[in-house]
């Protein structure tokens, strides 16, 4: 009776182990997958601000947009919100 207890014990507690660290391992990689898709979203959105800024440096290479008091106005709010927005997802550029 006490062979069974030694032998079938640890066997129910290895199970029980192995089940568990398969489990957690899934989760893991289900985590690993989300992170990887959050960091290619983030390089899409980082690279897409850094094309609208560098359009609008390019349509306002002579400053006259930027100078206009009316337009002026608008083109600093868009600069200023892209320019956070880029600070915000590349804080080192």
């Amino acid at each position: 009776m006490e062979t069974i207890q030694h032998i079938v014990l640890p066997l129910i507690i290895i199970s029980i182990l192995l089940y568990v660290v398969w489990n957690l391992l899934r989760k893991v990689e289900k985590l690993e997958d989300s992170i990887e898709e959050q960091d290619e979203v983030l390089d899409s959105v980082e690279a897409s601000v850094q094309k609208a800024l560098d359009r609008m440096k390019t349509l306002d290479r002579l400053g006259s947009f930027e100078a206009d008091d009316e337009s002026g106005f608008v083109f600093r709010e868009i600069q200023t919100a892209l320019d956070k927005l880029n600070n915000e997802i590349n804080p080192n550029a």
